[in-house]
């Protein structure tokens, strides 16, 4: 017992670890940055509300398309360096969007975005389980809790500048600064990487329709779909939630999105820690039970101080879900890792932004507290496709 706890504590990091981490800071913040300055956007700007949803939904599907595209990418140029293009490609988006005099260059600028933030995406899990294939669970989920922290530093470190009349067009062009260098370190990196095995696009292809072909794929899809879902309901409507029902000021709900967010970077760094490969399927299972129960009180909440510790214990509860499934994913298939990892990440991406809509109708017809049993019922479905998918013979 005390060699195999030994086993599990010992984790150990490479350049490109850091770099990973580093990268999903900077994509972090170029996805929850202009969320929060969306209002002082649309005002300066005189965009409408529908305006404004469009430049994210296109900015979603660009995401989807680059995200199809990465494999063949990574095997041109390598993944750390394809990496490194698209963070510099977050960079230069995010300084064309903070210096957009009128709608039009804001297609520029979010077309940028969604080029740069599909590689980025795609690539930064794939790197990281090739080079801890053995031990890939617990690294991704210490990785993955990078784009958590990053969430939660820029929603208080933009939130703050905002309320201290700091313009949006300054905040901008200096989180791009952090893609800029995070993009740097990664081209740096990969100047003397080798020829990665899936070395020529007709094999990146055939990788790619071989996982397709298989049934246990679609399960796996299923399931990012459901925790992508999960963890973007929380993440997208929860602020609204504490306002609406709660009347709460927005620093207070962004308090709230942050306490989301600071259970995700909890409940990461200590799975990675104590949770060895081969229990993945158990930690999602659990995990998928805990948010059941926290998701099925949510709606039933009357006071924003059981909100706010309603939504610590929900980030903790989902926080394993992308990182754990994908590599589970791998080992299950026996496959590519880095198609594997891609084309789940699409199902992943579905789930998250889906829900934003199916959410935002059963809000506008039974209210937006209401809307929040979609989770519980998601989180259901979810428990039932792992314990199906655990009796499929390996």
């Amino acid at each position: 017992m005390e060699e195999r706890s030994e086993k599990v504590s010992s984790i150990s990091f490479f350049p490109l670890d850091y770099a990973s981490m580093a990268g999903f800071l900077a994509y972090a913040s170029s996805v929850t940055a202009i969320p929060i300055c969306l209002v002082a956007i649309t005002e300066e700007l005189g965009l409408s509300l529908g305006q404004a949803g469009g430049l994210e939904a296109l900015r979603g599907i660009l995401v989807l398309v680059t995200l199809l595209l990465s494999g063949f990418i990574a095997a041109r140029f390598g993944k750390a360096r394809s990496i490194g293009f698209g963070c510099i490609l977050l960079g230069i988006g995010m300084f064309a969007y903070g210096m957009a005099p009128f709608f039009g260059a804001l297609l520029l600028a979010v077309a940028l975005l969604g080029l740069g933030g599909g590689v980025v995406e795609a690539l930064i899990n794939p790197l990281v389980q090739e080079l801890h294939p053995k031990d890939s669970g617990r690294y991704l989920n210490l990785v993955n809790a990078f784009w958590s922290i990053g969430v939660l530093a820029t929603m208080l470190g933009t939130g703050d500048a905002l309320n201290r009349d700091v313009s949006w067009r300054s905040v901008l062009p200096f989180l791009g600064c952090v893609s800029l260098f995070s993009g740097s370190v990664f081209l740096w990196l990969g100047q003397g990487e080798e020829k990665r095995r899936a070395g020529s696009l007709g094999q990146v292809f055939a990788n790619k329709r071989a996982i397709l072909r298989r049934r246990r794929f679609w399960v796996f899809t299923a399931l990012m779909f459901l925790g992508g879902a999960s963890e973007g309901a929380f993440t997208f409507w929860s602020a609204s939630l504490i306002q609406i029902e709660f009347g709460a000021a927005p620093l207070a709900a962004g308090v709230g999105v942050a306490l989301f967010a600071g259970g995700m970077i909890l409940g990461r760094l200590l799975f990675a820690w104590l949770v060895p490969q081969e229990r993945l399927w158990a930690l999602l299972l659990w995990s998928a039970l805990g948010g059941v129960g926290v998701s099925l009180g949510f709606p039933l909440l009357d006071s924003i101080e059981w909100a706010y510790l309603a939504l610590l214990l929900a980030g903790v509860a989902m926080a394993c879900f992308w990182p754990s499934l994908q590599s589970y994913a791998v080992d299950r298939m026996c496959c590519d890792a880095t198609s594997a990892f891609i084309l789940l990440s699409c199902g992943g991406i579905a789930g998250f932004a889906s829900v934003s809509w199916t959410m935002g109708a059963v809000g506008d017809w039974l209210g937006l507290r209401a809307s929040f049993w979609i989770v519980p019922f998601y989180l259901c479905l979810m428990v039932l496709v792992l314990l199906a998918e655990r009796r499929k013979g390996a």
